[in-house]
């Protein structure tokens, strides 16, 4: 014999029944929600701190426009690496370092001034070329102020007066 059983749905326990419902508006409009990253406070604060700076020495090497995007590109890559670089002893000279190699690469030192030291040259850019006090130049490169006033000053005359007539490379013309 065949018993047919009607299946009844399984019914919801009264305690569950009275949660209750969100109520969603329908009288607002549904607009999506931009999705742009929320960088960090402390790496916007650092670019407050630092971009004019990066700019101005970017610039003593570069065309404004060029100079502009390399450092937009800089802090880019500064921003995607932001917790390697605050969990480093000295965030600011490890910027400043990536600052430094990426505007060497794109316009080498001169003869006059290639046998200096990185640091040296930045000091001395900063210092003699740009006009930057000693303690500004430190709080940008991440050195106490004495080491910049050390480089400067134990510089030779002929490199001290090379860097102050420093230009920017000319543009680059790419072919289309």
């Amino acid at each position: 014999m065949t018993t047919h059983t009607a299946h009844q749905p399984s019914r919801t326990p009264t305690a569950l029944a009275h949660i209750p419902h969100p109520h969603i508006s329908t009288t607002l409009p549904r607009e999506p929600t931009p999705l742009a990253p929320a960088l960090p406070p402390a790496f916007e604060a650092f670019c407050v701190l630092n971009r004019a700076s990066y700019l101005d020495y970017a610039r003593a090497h570069l065309p404004p426009k060029q100079a502009h995007q390399l450092v937009c590109r800089v802090l880019g890559e500064l921003a995607v690496s932001w917790c390697d670089i605050v969990s480093n002893s000295n965030p600011p000279a490890r910027a400043w370092t990536l600052l430094r190699t990426r505007v060497q690469a794109a316009a080498p030192a001169p003869g006059a001034l290639d046998a200096c030291s990185a640091q040296q040259y930045d000091a001395l850019v900063l210092h003699c070329r740009l006009g930057y006090s000693s303690t500004a130049a430190a709080l940008v490169t991440g050195l106490d102020p004495s080491k910049i006033r050390y480089l400067v000053l134990s510089a030779t005359a002929a490199r001290r007066q090379a860097v102050r007539h420093l230009h920017p490379r000319p543009a680059v013309a790419r072919a289309a």
